[in-house]
């Protein structure tokens, strides 16, 4: 397999792989809720349910997270397929990677930001109380930040790939 390849099948398992992580952030953000049971010092007690639909950052993220999976499938798309038919230079897909790199990372820095938010009822964070909820909260944050991760080395492999084939002016696709 000449470098070149090398360079096309990494970027494809990348696009791949951010497809994948970014389905999943927006999954497990989308699912994140947890029951809270408030003490008081009388013996009484109260519960409340946090979810991530009482935070518009957190609804953000999913959104985000749900549009950057469709610019990844269709940059993903257009690598796969479009460069297999060498139909020649795709100028939408550093777009795409770029939009989708643009959502996630912000998605990540406001759901980071929304776990030291107080929660609904108390005036402590929402994590000192709900622990599932915040521990749910960060994986789809991180998730969403490997996938804009995943996104960019995908980026840099094709481009290497681009370089590589432009000196040797052999034409041809560049995903």
């Amino acid at each position: 397999m000449a470098d070149g390849d090398d360079n096309m099948a990494l970027s494809l398992l990348l696009r791949i792989a951010a497809l994948c992580l970014s389905v999943a952030a927006a999954v497990v953000m989308g699912t994140a809720s947890d029951q809270v049971v408030i003490v008081d010092g009388d013996r009484r007690s109260s519960s409340y349910a946090v979810s991530y639909s009482q935070y518009n950052a957190l609804k953000c993220f999913v959104a985000a997270a749900a549009i950057s999976a469709a610019c990844s499938a269709a940059a993903l798309y257009l690598c796969a397929v479009r460069a297999a038919a060498a139909v020649g230079s795709l100028p939408l897909v550093p777009l795409l990677d770029t939009a989708a790199q643009a959502f996630l990372f912000s998605a990540a820095g406001a759901a980071f930001a929304a776990r030291g938010a107080a929660g609904p009822r108390c005036s402590s964070s929402v994590c000192d109380a709900a622990g599932a909820f915040c521990g749910k909260v960060s994986v789809a944050a991180a998730a969403g930040v490997l996938a804009a991760v995943a996104i960019a080395v995908a980026a840099l492999a094709r481009d290497a790939r681009r370089r590589r084939s432009s000196s040797s002016s052999s034409g041809g696709s560049s995903c």
